[in-house]
């Protein structure tokens, strides 16, 4: 079990398909045992150094007070609990993580689960990928993306990370570390294309006394400050080319010299870089070291930008509606469906960073009890006078734009109809075999929008 890539989930009196819910939720293992079976099982995993991510106890006959109460001085997991009762505050007082109403939609159930899972549970549970803010969600894409954290993650090799702004390549580049033998030592951060070119060498490889006019004590650079951990150099495509050269001498001998030092000195540090540019691109420009290149693309790890992971973005948007309404103390319960599509139905150039920006904005605006289209501000559309890409052949860029079409008249259908096939075909004037072969052709699964209607 140590080596497992997947959260440890043990739900309480699972009926109704909750546990199974929760399984194709969080993807991984979930042990389903009753309310009487469940402050035993807790106990003696925790007692074998095997404490579960998360407790679910599900509440229906008797109430679980007590119950609670003990796991909470049991086990180190966070413990949610669903019940029809979820505004009585003395689940939370007992030691609750989370509540959840009872019967929980799928969303919001979703939601409160990756909440728990991606706060730190006990320290000495196994450490491993947690699902959080920017890379929650489902799909295969997911799962590769946490198999290869779990191979890399171990290693020392030098590790890309490729995608759009707002994807969450910082937090993917934490969680490298996290799950890394170094975990324990520093994790600095270096934005490349922040720090203006004049002192961006200054703040990686540090000065000695004398080196210039204001140098007037030592100073240690960056790479100094990431000893023992790992060195993340997000936006490493606009690295000048002046510090390119001395960048490939670190990453191939972990040695360096400060400015003005006569002597080398050394490091002993894991580099991770991140880019949203086309890195070949710039190389077959000449504006990037081919053989920097190649050094820190050892492994290559690739986020995808939210327009083509559309099904992720209702869950994405309760949990920021969770995180959002705590800290500005507002009751909201969810989304009308109409603001789902709404929100489905737009490309977030920014990606995640912008939906959670949209959805802080909604949660302050909102009069309640539900956010509703006209809470949710979409910036105007650029589809009129766009620029068209006149270097592609005219069937490549039809076709982009028709399977963006299709791919977001799905998810708002699916939607609209809680993922039922049947009713999403009548509503769409579709007959049901074809829309399951669009569906297939786009990868989309009608499962993934099936839940409770709130």
């Amino acid at each position: 079990m140590a080596g497992d890539a997947v959260h440890d989930v043990l739900v309480a009196d699972a009926v109704d398909g909750v546990a199974a819910e929760i399984e194709l939720l969080c993807g991984g293992r979930v042990t389903r045992v009753g309310l009487d079976q469940v402050l035993g099982v807790a106990a003696a995993a925790a007692a074998l150094g095997r404490s579960p991510d998360a407790v679910v106890v599900v509440e229906r006959d008797a109430r679980v007070d007590e119950l609670v109460a003990a796991l909470g001085r049991a086990v180190a997991a966070r413990i949610v609990v669903v019940t029809a009762r979820p505004r009585d505050g003395t689940l939370a007082s007992l030691g609750a993580f989370d509540v959840v109403p009872l019967p929980p939609a799928r969303l919001e159930l979703a939601a409160h689960l990756f909440r728990a899972l991606e706060s730190p549970a006990a320290e000495g549970a196994r450490r491993r990928p947690r699902k959080s803010d920017v890379i929650l969600g489902s799909g295969a894409w997911l799962k590769e993306l946490f198999d290869r954290i779990t191979m890399v993650a171990p290693t020392d090799v030098t590790v890309a990370i490729v995608g759009e702004s707002g994807t969450g390549k910082e937090l993917v580049a934490r969680t490298l570390h996290d799950q890394s033998a170094r975990r324990a030592g520093p994790f600095v951060v270096v934005n490349c294309a922040a720090i203006p070119e004049g002192l961006l060498e200054d703040e990686l490889f540090g000065h000695k006394k004398g080196a210039f006019t204001d140098a007037r004590w030592d100073r240690q650079g960056l790479l100094a400050a990431a000893d023992g951990g790992t060195l993340f150099l997000d936006e490493i495509g606009e690295l000048p080319m002046s510090l390119q050269a001395k960048l490939l001498r670190v990453v191939q001998t972990r040695e360096f010299r400060r400015i003005g030092d006569d002597r080398d000195s050394h490091v002993d540090l894991r580099i991770v870089t991140a880019t949203h540019r086309d890195l070949e691109r710039l190389v077959a420009d000449g504006r990037f070291r081919e053989d920097l290149y190649y050094r820190i693309q050892v492994v290559t790890l690739r986020l995808p930008p939210l327009r083509e992971r559309r099904h992720d973005i209702p869950l994405l948007a309760h949990h920021f509606l969770l995180r959002h309404r705590a800290k500005l103390g507002k009751h909201l319960d969810g989304f009308a469906p109409a603001a789902l599509t709404k929100l489905v139905g737009h490309d977030f150039p920014g990606n995640i960073r912008e939906l959670d920006n949209m959805i802080q904005h909604a949660v302050v605006m909102a009069p309640g009890p539900m956010v509703q289209p006209e809470d949710i501000p979409l910036p105007a559309s650029r589809s009129d006078g766009a620029p068209v890409d006149l270097e592609r052949p005219f069937r490549d860029v039809k076709g982009e734009v028709v399977d963006h079409f299709e791919r977001t008249y799905l998810a708002a259908l699916l939607h609209a109809q809680h993922g039922n096939l049947a009713a999403a075909a009548r509503a769409a004037g579709m007959d049901r075999k074809n829309l399951w072969q669009l569906l297939r052709k786009h990868g989309i699964d009608p499962a993934r929008y099936r839940g409770r209607r709130r």
